[in-house]
């Protein structure tokens, strides 16, 4: 069978996204497609299904459909799951082979490395393919990390969040250097932040935002909360955030920690909203504790966008999110004494408190230029765009966009 020959304009843009929730990654998805509609006009966004994402696509212009999608996992890579590994190939590969022969899409913008299809069947359709990668796990063997680079391979543009993801990536695969690009994520947060109380009176009050999962390091919060009541620091713990659906056993697991520390009374369960804002707001302070390797920070970001301080986990990704701003306290959440450095983080924030107040302040409008979501909206819509179709062809600026780091350096002096 031959490749048919196409025209670079014709088709709409297709956007594969595996989630049709609205945390961090969903969120930047959402930023890239509405730029995408304003520079390419007609986009159909692929979700696996309904969810609090999907009014935010439509509202934004795009089209939308339900396209089950094989979502790549660790598991499939051990060798035991190769078996389900083929099934669930297969049953990825034929929705995505009627959607592709139905829209013939002129370019494919497929939103994480975990979505092996796409990449390659966009490839062979002739379309334009941009995967925009997410990912950094560092902390897995060489063969599962290469097995999750590959599929990125058919690709014609890499965008990627940040130097630790481009250095995962271009270690699992190295020719992937040379069309792998670091664009800082877009965080829309608001104009004129409301400033951080001026005393703490009463409690020190402490949010977390995102999924309440192991790899997030929910369960360290809850035993520094433990180590700051001895301390005599009276302080409360807002989560905001649900499990991931099948993981409701850490959820259980959570509040049983909870009992045990003996903090009940401390720790309210806010669950998931989709407005994040009012909550940072009423903050003194937000904690970001990973125990993982984390490829960036969008919530620490979201911190300093409201002009509040951070304490957040010491290591990869999140370090070079934050690491140049004043309002942030650093814990080595990966290390044994990780509760005690957040405590320490807490307690240091709250006795230095007019300090972390003023670097607030000043940080956020430095973030807010920094991570412009019209910025990098342009920068995707120019990636995504054939190189010969006119306006928003070309490369991306990357230089404009990088964060601190050797290779922004090379490319900005090259």
């Amino acid at each position: 069978m031959t490749r048919r020959t196409r025209t670079r304009n014709e088709g709409p843009v297709l956007v594969v996204h595996p989630s049709s929730d609205l945390y961090g990654a969903d969120r930047m998805l959402l930023e890239s497609v509405r730029q995408l509609v304003d520079a390419h006009g007609d986009v159909v966004v692929a979700v696996p299904g309904p969810g609090p994402l999907v009014p935010l696509l439509l509202a934004a212009g795009a089209r939308v459909e339900q396209v089950f999608s094989l979502v790549l996992e660790k598991r499939h890579l051990e060798p035991r799951n190769w078996p389900a590994l083929v099934r669930d190939t297969v049953a990825g590969l034929r929705p995505a082979l009627r959607t592709m022969r139905r829209l013939r899409p002129r370019a494919v913008y497929v939103s994480t490395e975990v979505l092996p299809v796409w990449p390659l069947l966009s490839r062979w359709a002739g379309a334009h393919v941009v995967v925009h990668v997410h990912e950094a796990e560092l902390e897995m063997p060489a063969p599962i990390r290469l097995g999750l680079a590959l599929p990125v391979l058919p690709a014609h543009r890499v965008l990627v969040n940040s130097e630790c993801t481009l250095a995962c990536l271009v270690e699992a695969v190295p020719r992937l250097a040379g069309r792998s690009t670091v664009v800082l994520n877009g965080v829309a947060g608001p104009a004129d932040p409301r400033p951080a109380r001026a005393h703490l009176d009463g409690q020190l009050r402490i949010v977390y935002v995102g999924r309440l999962s192991e790899r997030k390091g929910v369960h360290l919060v809850v035993e520094a909360l433990r180590l700051l009541e001895e301390r005599g620091v009276n302080a409360v713990l807002d989560l905001v955030g649900d499990v991931v659906p099948g993981k409701e056993w850490y959820e259980q697991r959570l509040r049983r920690a909870i009992e045990t520390a003996g903090v009940s009374h401390r720790v309210r369960f806010r669950g998931f909203h989709a407005d994040v804002w009012p909550w940072l707001e009423a903050a003194d302070v937000v904690v970001i504790p990973p125990v993982v390797t984390e490829a960036f920070g969008n919530t620490a970001v979201e911190a300093v966008l409201a002009a509040r301080p951070v304490v957040v986990a010491d290591h990869t990704g999140l370090r070079e999110a934050v690491g140049d701003y004043s309002c942030v306290a650093g814990a080595d959440t990966m290390a044994p004494d990780a509760a005690a450095q957040l405590a320490d983080a807490f307690a240091a924030v709250a006795a230095d408190w007019p300090r972390f107040r003023a670097a607030s302040a000043a940080d956020a409008p430095v973030a807010r230029r920094r991570h412009d979501p019209r910025v990098y909206g342009r920068q995707v819509a120019d990636a995504v765009a054939p190189p010969s179709s006119g306006r928003f062809g070309g490369t991306v600026g990357a230089e404009v966009l990088r964060g601190p780091g050797a290779l922004a350096e090379k490319e900005r002096t090259a």
